[in-house]
């Protein structure tokens, strides 16, 4: 018998939405690195919607829909539910988009929950903390949301504060004061970059700062806009009827071929303006990558944080609604399906303007 925990005979059962058993038998289950397979029965990761081991059987949720049960694993059971459980989890994290460009820093803690706390392994990423629970989707709280990061003593713990709400993570041990460091030193750094870059403080990773909140918006709007970009950007601001806001986002879905800027920006950093348009906000990629023009039904707040919540990230966003059908096949899906804010952005998206000759007309047709 191999010691390869991804290995491990087994006895398996595939049931219906009903119930009902619809393959069964003994062979080998295998963890690949996308994909469980057992005998004739291929269970793809972002389709395993819940995990439960208990009394040496594996019970896993399908969709879209069904159980795949396994059993009589033998001594094989602990290591192999346990590397079945973090190469699930992984490839989760990336299907909900909640994964960064360079590994992360892992700590492992708890939060609360419905009932009790949670435990949750920690992926401190440079731009983002993403919480992994063993059964649920993860989520990632984006560092340019944070409003403050502190220890608490009684209980021992460190609390991330997002404006009005908070999530306390406890139990981290002696690793408390480390992953306190981990998530303030990136935060840091992410402010003293924007510092650097506009003279100011207030702008955060993915946060839109207001006209009336930055000193000299028109002079910083020219400094880090593309010139292929400049005559859109006047356009959306003469059509703004509130004050629109400039940000500064760190992608983790990168261009190669970046719009410059005249004042360079960071590598892998976008600059980008959101315009409120009556009910319409607008979001137009000032320089970094040669995305689209956005058009969402939707308020300027709700559309930002949805956006931070996703870090910018465009492909989901593309997608038609052919493309955006959730098939077996789609490899969006699980995104589609589960993560709220791509959700609620794609509800509201009333248009998506391609930069062409025909952009400025296409604008003013979708803002009537």
């Amino acid at each position: 018998m191999t010691d390869d925990p991804r290995r491990a005979r087994a006895t398996f059962a595939r049931h219906d939405a009903g119930g009902g058993v619809v393959r069964q038998g003994d062979a080998e289950a295998a963890i690949g690195d996308e994909v469980l397979s057992v005998g004739p029965v291929a269970i793809p990761f972002l389709d395993m919607d819940a995990l439960r081991a208990a009394d040496y059987r594996l019970e896993l949720d399908l969709w879209p829909d069904g159980r795949l049960v396994l059993s009589r694993l033998g001594r094989r059971f602990d290591p192999f539910t346990r590397e079945l459980r973090r190469v699930r989890n992984q490839c989760r994290v990336a299907g909900l988009l909640a994964h960064g460009i360079t590994p992360p820093e892992t700590f492992v803690g708890a939060v609360p929950g419905q009932s009790g706390d949670r435990a949750v392994e920690l992926q401190v990423y440079d731009t983002h903390l993403t919480l992994v629970p063993e059964n649920d989707d993860p989520w990632q709280l984006p560092f340019g949301a944070l409003t403050a990061v502190r220890a608490q003593d009684d209980p021992a713990a460190v609390v991330l504060e997002s404006g009005p709400t908070s999530t306390v993570v406890g139990q981290l041990g002696r690793q408390r004061d480390a992953f306190l460091r981990s998530v303030a030193s990136r935060l840091a750094e992410q402010t003293r970059l924007l510092v650097e870059l506009t003279g100011q403080a207030g702008f955060g990773d993915g946060l839109g700062l207001a006209r009336g909140h930055v000193g000299g918006f028109g002079q910083l709007i020219e400094r880090y806009t593309s010139p292929d970009r400049a005559e859109c950007a006047k356009a959306v601001l003469a059509a703004a009827t509130d004050e629109p806001r400039l940000g500064f986002v760190q992608l983790l879905d990168p261009d190669a071929d970046a719009l410059e800027s005249p004042a360079a920006l960071p590598e892998h950093w976008a600059s980008f303006l959101l315009a409120p348009v009556r009910a319409v906000t607008v979001l137009e990629i000032l320089a970094g990558p040669g995305a689209a023009t956005y058009l969402f039904r939707a308020g300027i707040e709700d559309v930002n944080g949805n956006l931070q919540a996703l870090h910018f990230r465009r492909a989901p966003l593309a997608l038609t609604p052919q493309q955006a059908e959730i098939t077996p096949a789609n490899p969006h899906r699980l995104a589609l399906r589960r993560l709220e804010p791509l959700k609620r952005l794609r509800a509201c998206m009333t248009a998506r303007l391609i930069h062409n000759d025909g952009w400025a007309a296409a604008l003013s047709q979708a803002l009537a």
